[in-house]
């Protein structure tokens, strides 16, 4: 049983959602308003080692055309960060005119999650539906320690300083499934659709 399913703290580190105004709706970070990795590269300079928790993982936005994925595992690894996560999640991003998912984006997204976990980092794979579920325990295998359950309406949440990720349990899967709780939230989710 891993650390996660243990009830261990875990940070989605996501440097880049401080660049946008707080209070903003989440879907401000779909938006190609900034460069997600750049903004990650930039903060991981200055993020004191010593600081890093063991359940850390990097929000990277994993369809980006133009990153340098091995500066980019480097910088991770020189900060003490051992995870990665698809945030925001291509199936957030990638929609065709009708606003179905392009399962090319995600094909993307899940080859590069299975590389950097090729260098040994740790997964968690953002998912907006449950039948994302079964291609990355497949694809991401032991790597994977959880599944952050974000659906479309997860883009109206509020962005703040401090945003929470709450436990679902395992809902279908056998790993801890989480949801993004809003930073102006009182309540926390009852369960993922």
């Amino acid at each position: 049983m891993s650390d996660i399913a243990k009830g261990a703290q875990l940070q989605v580190y996501a440097p880049s959602l401080r660049s946008l105004p707080e209070g903003s709706l989440l879907v401000m970070a779909t938006l190609p308003i900034l460069d997600w990795n750049d903004c990650l590269m930039r903060d991981l300079r200055t993020l004191d080692k010593a600081t890093s928790a063991p359940h850390v993982y990097a929000a990277i936005l994993m369809i980006d055309p133009f990153a340098c994925w091995e500066d980019i595992a480097e910088s991770l690894k020189d900060a003490g960060i051992t995870g990665v996560a698809n945030f925001p999640p291509a199936s957030m991003i990638e929609r065709s005119a009708a606003g179905v998912p392009i399962d090319a984006g995600q094909e993307l997204e899940l080859r590069r999650m299975e590389w950097f976990t090729s260098l040994g980092f740790k997964a968690l794979f953002a998912i907006a539906s449950d039948s994302e579920i079964t291609a990355a325990e497949t694809r991401l295998g032991s790597h994977l320690d959880g599944l952050i359950h974000l659906p479309a309406e997860a883009l109206t949440r509020t962005m703040s300083e401090q945003m929470e990720l709450v436990s679902l349990g395992q809902h279908g899967s056998s790993l801890p499934m989480f949801a993004l709780l809003d930073g102006a939230a009182s309540t926390r989710p009852t369960g993922a659709k």
